[in-house]
């Protein structure tokens, strides 16, 4: 029996299930961490973004450093790094204890007794008018005694080559596998890269790389690849698996610019809850869909005249066309009475208990609640976007006929363009607040998701206190970008909408803090469990 035993990958099937576990403790672990520069180092994740080409450099150096102790080629290397899951110290002990025994765990060919030489002839292409080809051959797989040309493995078993190639393009592009046998159906020998590379075409040999790679990362969890669609960069994060979870949200930002959470692998960043009940919260969103919560979510009457109403802005404050009565679209009261003074809506509170109603029905309606304002902020931050853009051509047009600079409107300096007079819109105050809108609609969103999960108490309701703030500054910010834009009145909005911006983002860093402080000292009480 052997001494290793059977690891997979999420990234990886292989015909060969004899892939030892272990933990990756190899030279790559040393690599320096690039901190990630902030105003709070305490909080800070170290991480580092890297290419595809660093990624296959780091494999090609563990690799390189491996052969040179084992004395192997490094495609049989490679074979065995893989067998040995990556873990390059344990490969390196069992082989400097027996060779033989981790060549034969591994699928190679056995070798002459008395060889002293442990590299396994190498595989080639074989011509029929060759001296090395067989007198008479049949290959065994077609039936064909007269192909273009035989290919012999390392193994020495001898197929025709166009078996060959249609097998490992097989292999790799349509089952999605980097670690295969040979054809012969005894033969326990891994078709090795060179091999592969002789067969097929460059595309298909390209894949089998990229399926390497996959299986590097799948090995190690301390990378992960970046969720973004046609990324291929890679984040390298030690403080983003284990129990280090429970106490803070591991975001980080590839290369190209995207975030998202190294925990959990979420393309966007959902702080500040963690990633526990982040799954928890988007099964029940998932298991629940279709249901009154996704009507209730997209759909209003006027509490004055009941007409329907269809919200077209970010902003909360609706206004009824058909009677002006002006509502909050959360808690549906009187916008006059209610703002975000005296009477909140972002807390949930407790109905009094009535016989009539069971649990299951008090249950959704707390679910309803804290959907409910989850899903107005991703609508709205997608609203403002719209917004912006049409308030911003419009500003274009406006500002083509009079005779204000682009600096007085609040554009940047116009650049050239395809050797063309083109003003083009670099960045603006409005642009700047829509960004930082987007970015703390989706805090608030996942703050009500926190919400949802949180005991009551004195620390859920200093949270609260903290969200409503965010959340009013947020739709003050909002309703600025609905004001229409008049000649006379583009500098007091820019001013007003540059104050209220620092002052939002101000308000987005306090909760971020003070989530993340509560996570680090373990202040927060959950209603369900975290393990």
């Amino acid at each position: 029996m052997s001494d290793y035993s059977d690891a997979g990958s999420e990234y990886y099937d292989s015909d060969d299930a004899s892939v030892v576990d272990g933990t990756n403790d190899s030279d790559f672990d040393d690599e320096p961490i690039l901190q990630v520069k902030g105003k709070d180092k305490r909080r800070e994740v170290e991480y580092k973004s890297l290419s595809m080409a660093q990624l296959q450099d780091l494999i090609d150096n563990d690799i390189s450093q491996v052969a040179s102790i084992v004395g192997l080629e490094s495609p049989m290397v490679s074979i065995l790094l893989r067998h040995f899951n990556w873990n390059n110290d344990r490969l390196i002990e069992k082989f400097l204890d027996s060779a033989q025994v981790v060549l034969r765990d591994a699928g190679e060919p056995e070798l002459a007794s008395g060889t002293a030489d442990m590299r396994p002839p190498p595989a080639k292409r074989i011509r029929l008018d060759s001296p090395s080809a067989p007198a008479e051959f049949v290959c065994g797989v077609c039936c064909d005694d007269n192909p273009p040309a035989m290919f012999r493995l390392r193994c020495q078993h001898v197929f025709c080559e166009p078996c060959w190639q249609e097998y490992v393009a097989s292999k790799v592009k349509d089952e999605g596998q980097c670690t295969f046998r040979c054809m012969h159906g005894d033969c326990r020998t891994i078709v090795d890269g060179c091999s592969i590379a002789k067969l097929v075409p460059p595309s298909v040999n390209e894949r089998y790389r990229e399926l390497v790679r996959q299986h590097y990362v799948g090995a190690h969890t301390h990378l992960r690849f970046c969720p973004h669609p046609g990324c291929t960069e890679t984040v390298s994060c030690q403080a983003g698996t284990g129990s280090s979870l429970l106490w803070g949200v591991p975001t980080v930002k590839c290369g190209q610019g995207h975030v998202f959470c190294f925990g959990c692998g979420m393309d966007s960043d959902h702080r500040p809850v963690i990633c526990t009940f982040t799954k928890l919260w988007l099964k029940n969103a998932r298991d629940d869909a279709g249901t009154s919560q996704w009507i209730r979510a997209n759909t209003r009457t006027c509490p004055k005249c009941e007409n329907n109403i269809e919200k077209n802005g970010g902003c909360n404050r609706i206004h009824c066309r058909h009677c002006n009565f002006q509502f909050c679209w959360l808690c549906m009261k009187d916008w006059s009475a209610h703002g975000y003074n005296n009477e909140l809506c972002n807390a949930w509170k407790e109905p009094e208990p009535k016989e009539s109603e069971t649990q299951a029905k008090q249950n959704l309606q707390k679910w309803l609640f804290y959907f409910d304002r989850f899903n107005n902020h991703e609508i709205s931050a997608q609203l403002d976007e719209e917004l912006c853009s049409r308030t911003e051509e419009k500003m274009v047009e406006w500002q083509e006929t009079s005779k204000m600079s682009w600096i007085e409107v609040g554009f940047s300096v116009p650049y050239m363009q395809h050797k063309t007079d083109v003003c083009v819109p670099q960045s603006t105050f409005m642009r700047d607040a829509v960004d930082e809108l987007t970015r703390c609609r989706r805090t608030l969103k996942w703050s009500y998701t926190m919400a949802y999960f949180l005991k009551a108490g004195n620390q859920k309701q200093i949270f609260e206190d903290i969200q409503a703030d965010l959340e009013k500054a947020v739709e003050d910010l909002s309703q600025l970008l609905e004001e229409p834009v008049e000649s006379g009145s583009v500098k007091s909005l820019r001013q007003r909408m540059v104050d209220k911006t620092v002052y939002v983002r101000a308000r987005h860093e306090t909760l971020l803090r003070d989530t993340a402080d509560g996570l680090a000292e373990g202040r927060w009480e959950w209603s369900e469990p975290v393990n």
